[in-house]
């Protein structure tokens, strides 16, 4: 992150996260007078609530999913049900109460159960960091966001600035699942015109649990890209941008379908220029499509049907566009103003097929019937120094929100006779809305070595396509239908929180309390009357009132030279109070503790990585089927500098081969396993990778 990004006295920290490889052995200021301390692990935070991930610093295989390196985050988990594909949780919220953000843009996956959320298009090595942000930081990147905002940035302008060539290239491997993995990026440039070029493949076995079961996940994924720009001056630019990925034959242990395809196809256009003289003093315009196509099936990746009348084909398509225009005003040295305008549309298909029938082509049912969201909003975010300890920041947000599906497509939720009239009607008419967020956040130092901080805020969630519009169907009736009628989510959060250091100990610190009261949150849950005409078992959406209340806690101690300990804790809970009932999928208490020893050319570590067991559960929704136990896990690792710029990392993931499940991970499919039971994560791992730049 850029000087320019942090707060007035930015504050690093090691997140906690699994702290692995010295070898990277950046050197970080914990203030402006403090001296050095070692971080590694590539995860440092900038300012309370934003943890801040370096990908090619972290120790850890080169991942399959860029979900998996945010697992370092304290509050950050995770949903499995394959290695492609990882849901995002944080602090108790998923999907899209989360804004994930590639490279300036969004990317929506194309598949309903969300096979494909948007961090799986993420070509990780590719990016310069990755910024976490958790609940509402700021207004700048679209409505919603309730979770957090996840930034997936690049620094390739900046780095052009020096003319030639340099870059980075890496392979991994693990004996799990026996994957592999490799890319490279270069970046050629004269000081004005570059061009920067990345690629990388991927291709992962299924893995074993810790019982020795083989767990159906293996994948094959190919990355790449370029970026075509030119540096009008210092301060000024425009670039060109192409993102491809290609996930192939990917299976499923946590659905009843497989996917043969998954290929996402992103353009980028940004225009920038931060020294102008006038009111304005900085614009920068930014503008984005993304193209994906998905495709899953229940018969050419796993034993098929007996019967080919119930093969299966779920293809689909999602088309996202947007733009962003933002300005930046400084009226005065102690205030800074962003302001602009963004603009979002995504449009989604996706419907059922029997490709062994004799009407391959013919259309069973609608998941998505050409559903279309569209927004426009407007913002402005400020930033105020009272003094050098004192700091506010104030956003507010207004946005015009539209969604509908094409009314006229027969077998869908507008127009199967087997869906209650309401719902169709309800499904035929546009829903439109005006979303107003915003948020107020106070910062002091109370000395050098000790920050306050407190914020409020508001955001609105707009129910997504599959919970307004989705329906599957068979001839006996309806097992999972949406909800046209839903209202948006509404939040108002609070967190306070403490940060600080200490010269003396060498310590690093932070602790953060929140609270989130939630109208009209959006629950997925089991019918059991609560609509008329279809059966009680069938998969529905509705409103209820929600509180979402937790805390973090991390920690890190330089003990003595060159020996450091680290630790973390997460906890949310998550209470629908309309109906006194858990929240289904919340993580329990979790977090990892670890010490490590480093020196300039190697290091080495060990962390426990571990969680409470979640009996905080909701069976009545279908999500949560069985409470699930404690656990603890042993990583081991190093790292070792082979020459000035080359660097060999290696180690052991669950040492002691635990069987382990995260509690928010799918059930198994009943193709592959107990369908009341967790997806069980990988047995021992051993992995290895070399990266160098140049």
């Amino acid at each position: 992150m850029s000087a320019s990004q942090r707060s007035a006295h930015p504050v690093f920290r090691l997140s906690l996260l699994a702290v692995a490889m010295f070898g990277a052995g950046s050197s970080l200021a914990l203030a402006d007078d403090l001296e050095p301390i070692q971080v590694q692990d590539g995860v440092l935070i900038s300012s309370p609530n934003v943890d801040v991930i370096l990908p090619n610093e972290q120790d850890m295989r080169i991942p399959v999913d860029a979900a998996e390196a945010l697992l370092e985050v304290p509050g950050v988990s995770a949903s499995r049900m394959s290695q492609h594909g990882l849901d995002l949780i944080v602090r108790g919220q998923s999907a899209t109460q989360l804004n994930v953000l590639l490279d300036g843009g969004y990317v929506h996956g194309g598949c309903p159960n969300r096979m494909d959320p948007p961090t799986s298009f993420a070509f990780l090595p590719s990016y310069d960091r990755v910024v976490v942000q958790k609940g509402v930081q700021s207004v700048l990147y679209g409505l919603g966001g309730s979770g957090g905002t996840i930034l997936f940035e690049r620094d390739t302008a900046d780095k052009a600035a020096q003319e030639g060539i340099q870059g980075s290239a890496g392979i991994s491997g693990t004996s799990n699942g026996a994957g592999g993995a490799a890319y490279v990026d270069g970046l050629f440039s004269n000081g004005s015109a570059y061009l920067r070029a990345y690629g990388g493949y991927q291709d992962t076995d299924s893995y074993e649990d810790g019982d020795g079961r083989v767990v159906p996940s293996a994948t094959t994924k190919t990355s790449g890209g370029a970026a075509l720009g030119y540096r009008l001056d210092a301060n000024s630019g425009l670039e060109l941008n192409v993102d491809l990925v290609r996930a192939d034959n990917t299976l499923y242990a946590g659905a009843n379908m497989d996917s043969p395809k998954d290929d996402m196809n992103t353009y980028r256009f940004k225009f920038w220029d931060q020294k102008i003289d006038g009111v304005v003093s900085g614009v920068k315009f930014e503008a984005w499509r993304s193209d994906v196509d998905h495709l899953m099936d229940n018969y050419s990746l796993r034993t098929p049907p007996a019967n080919k009348a119930m093969y299966r084909a779920a293809p689909s398509e999602v088309v996202t566009q947007g733009m962003r225009l933002t300005l930046t005003s400084t009226p005065m040295s102690a205030l800074k103003l962003n302001y602009g305008m963004d603009y979002q549309d995504v449009s989604r298909k996706g419907w059922i097929n029997n490709p062994a029938s004799a009407t391959p082509n013919a259309v069973l049912g609608w998941l998505w019937p050409e559903a279309e969201f569209s927004s426009v909003g407007g913002f402005v975010e400020g930033e105020y120094s009272f003094s050098a300890a004192q700091r506010l920041k104030a956003g507010l947000r207004v946005d015009g929100v539209n969604s509908s599906v094409n009314g006229s497509l027969s077998s869908s939720i507008a127009t199967n006779p087997m869906v209650p009239v309401a719902i169709r009607n309800a499904a035929k008419s546009d829903q439109d809305n005006t979303a107003v967020g915003g948020l107020l956040r106070y910062e002091q130092d109370i000395d050098k070595e000790l920050t306050v901080f407190a914020g409020i805020s508001r955001s609105v969630r707009q129910p997504d396509a599959t919970e307004r519009y989705m329906l599957q169907a068979s001839p006996t009736g309806i097992t999972w239908i949406g909800n046209p009628s839903l209202d948006p989510e509404i939040h108002h959060q609070l967190d306070v929180g403490l940060s600080g250091t200490s010269k003396a100990n060498k310590l690093q610190w932070d602790a953060v309390l929140f609270y989130d009261d939630v109208t009209d949150y959006v629950l997925r849950d089991v019918n059991r009357g609560a609509i008329a005409g279809i059966s009680p078992s069938s998969t529905i959406y509705r409103n209820v009132d929600a509180t979402l209340w937790g805390a973090e806690a991390s920690a890190q101690w330089m003990f003595v030279q060159n020996w450091q300990t680290y630790g973390s804790l997460a906890y949310v809970n998550a209470e629908n109070t309309t109906d006194d009932r858990n929240i289904a999928q919340i993580p329990p208490l979790n977090g990892r503790v670890g010490v490590e020893y480093m020196t300039s050319v190697w290091g080495a570590g060990g962390r426990v990585r571990f969680a409470a067991q979640q009996d905080n559960i909701d069976t009545l929704s279908g999500l949560d089927t069985i409470e699930t136990p404690s656990y603890g896990v042993l990583d081991l690792y190093g790292s070792y500098t082979v020459a000035k710029n080359t660097t060999l990392k290696a180690g052991v993931d669950n040492v002691f081969d635990t069987l382990y499940a995260e509690h928010v991970n799918r059930a198994y499919s009943g193709v592959f396993g107990n369908p009341q039971d967790r997806i069980y994560e990988p047995g021992i791992s051993f992995w290895a990778r070399v990266d160098t730049t140049f």
